[in-house]
C-alpha cells in the first residue's frame, strides 16, 4: 500500500522576493500633530500657572477698578471686560514659551521626528493657541464679573455684555497667535518675552507721546486696545473695532508667516 502526502508550498509574495523592500513611512498627519500639542499644553506647568494669573489678576483689576474710581459709573457690565487686556498679555506669552521652552530643552527635535512637515506642526500650534486662549478669555472675564460683583457695584446694562465677551475672546486669540508667531522667530523664551512687553508697554507709549495719533491708531495694541473699545480718557476710539481687529490681525498673521519661514529654514 502506498500512501501519498499531498504537502502546499505557500506562494511566494514579492515581499518574500525582495529581501530589501522600503517600508513606506508616513506623517502621522495633521489631527495627529493637533492632539501632541494639546497633550504637551496640559501636561506642562506654565499654562497653569498663566491660567491662575489670568483668573487672580483679571478678578484683582475688576475688583480694584469697581471698588475706588469714582468719577465715573461703574458697573459690572460696564467693567469686566477690563480683564481682557491682561488676558491677552498672559495669552501672548503662553504661546511664545510652547515653540521655546521645546526649543531650549531640544524636545522639538522629538515633535519634529514625528511630524517632519513643519508647517503641519505650526499649524497645530496655532490652533491649541487659539482654543487655549479662547478658554484663557473665558476665565479672565468671568473673573472680572465676580471682582466687579465683590466689590458691590450694580449689574448694570447687560444688553452689550455677548459684544464685549466676543471682542475680548477675539482679542485674546489674537494676541496668542502673534505671541506664537514672536516664539518661532526669537526662539529663545527670554529675549521673545521681553521684546514683546517692552514694545507692549513701553515703546508703545514712548510713540503715543511724540507721534501724530495718524500713526499711533495703527500701532499693533493700539489696534488691539481698540478691539476693546478702550481709549484713552476724552479721547475717541481711532477706528471702528472691525477695522482694529483687521490692523492686529494683520499684524498676528505677519508674526506667523516669518516665523514659519524661520522654521524651515533653520535647525530646530
Amino acid at each position: 500500500m502506498t500512501t501519498t502526502i499531498e504537502t502546499t508550498h505557500p506562494t511566494n509574495t514579492s515581499a518574500d522576493r525582495n529581501p530589501t523592500r522600503t517600508i513606506e513611512q508616513r506623517s502621522p498627519g495633521p489631527i495627529t500633530a493637533l492632539r501632541s500639542e494639546w497633550v504637551k499644553l496640559t501636561t506642562v506647568r506654565s499654562p497653569r500657572v498663566i491660567t491662575a494669573l489670568t483668573i487672580v489678576v483679571g478678578g484683582f483689576a475688576a475688583f480694584a477698578v469697581a471698588r475706588f474710581v469714582t468719577d465715573e459709573v461703574i458697573t459690572v457690565a460696564n467693567v469686566f471686560g477690563f480683564s481682557a487686556v491682561f488676558t491677552a498679555v498672559f495669552a501672548a506669552v503662553n504661546r511664545i514659551l510652547t515653540h521655546t521652552e521645546e526649543t531650549e530643552y531640544r524636545t522639538i527635535h522629538q515633535t519634529f521626528a514625528a511630524e517632519p512637515r513643519r508647517g503641519v506642526v505650526v499649524a497645530a500650534k496655532a490652533g491649541t493657541a487659539a482654543g487655549f486662549s479662547a478658554l484663557l478669555g473665558f476665565s479672565g472675564l468671568a473673573a472680572g464679573a465676580v471682582g466687579a460683583w465683590l466689590a458691590g457695584v450694580d449689574l448694570g446694562d447687560t444688553s452689550d455684555i455677548p459684544t464685549t465677551i466676543a471682542w475680548a475672546i477675539g482679542f485674546s486669540v489674537l494676541a496668542s497667535l502673534l505671541g506664537l508667531g514672536i516664539g518661532l522667530i526669537a526662539r529663545q523664551s527670554t529675549a521673545a518675552i521681553s521684546g514683546l512687553l517692552i514694545w507692549w508697554l513701553v515703546i508703545e507709549n514712548l510713540v503715543s507721546v511724540f507721534a501724530s495719533a495718524q500713526v499711533v491708531r495703527f500701532m499693533p495694541f493700539v489696534a488691539g486696545n481698540g478691539m476693546l473699545a478702550i481709549a484713552d480718557e476724552g479721547e475717541p476710539i481711532a477706528f471702528d473695532r472691525p477695522i482694529t481687529a483687521l490692523i492686529f490681525a494683520s499684524y498676528a498673521a505677519a508674526a506667523l508667516l516669518i516665523g514659519t519661514a524661520a522654521v524651515h529654514r533653520t535647525d530646530p
